[in-house]
């Protein structure tokens, strides 16, 4: 049972934080549909969720994994774990590489909302002759 745990674990982090990580950097880079500023509020705060979460759990995974191999004597995911932090210093590698090539933060960035433009109520002159009607 313990090999199944540290094992699940192990795999949570190897393929669960990446898997998080990638939707949270799909979301960044993409263009919703938000037809008010609040949603486009609630698009960011739901993104910026899942970046902050999977940031942290690449460090909190394995190392909770080394510390629970150490307390129970697995020395094979003492190892395992051990090894991993270095997949976690390649993971904030990519996100850090990521970041730098974004055009705008990657926590904290709210989409523009796609509220139409208001109706123009009044005339606005455009110049190559045409102007106004009446004047």
């Amino acid at each position: 049972m313990k090999r199944l745990g540290l094992g699940g674990l192990f795999f949570a982090w190897l393929y669960g934080v990446p898997f998080v990580l990638v939707v949270g950097l799909i979301r960044r880079t993409s263009t919703p549909y938000t037809p008010t500023e609040d949603a486009a509020r609630a698009f960011g705060a739901t993104t910026d969720a899942l970046l902050a979460v999977g940031l942290v759990l690449n460090v909190a995974l394995p190392a909770v994994g080394l510390l629970l191999a150490g307390l129970v004597g697995e020395e094979g995911w003492r190892r395992h774990f051990g090894w991993a932090f270095g997949g976690v210093a390649l993971v904030y590698l990519a996100v850090a590489l990521a970041g730098s090539m974004a055009t705008s933060a990657l926590i904290g960035h709210s989409p523009a909302d796609q509220e139409p433009d208001p109706p123009v109520g009044h005339c606005v002159p455009i110049s190559g002759g045409r102007s106004c009607p009446g004047g």
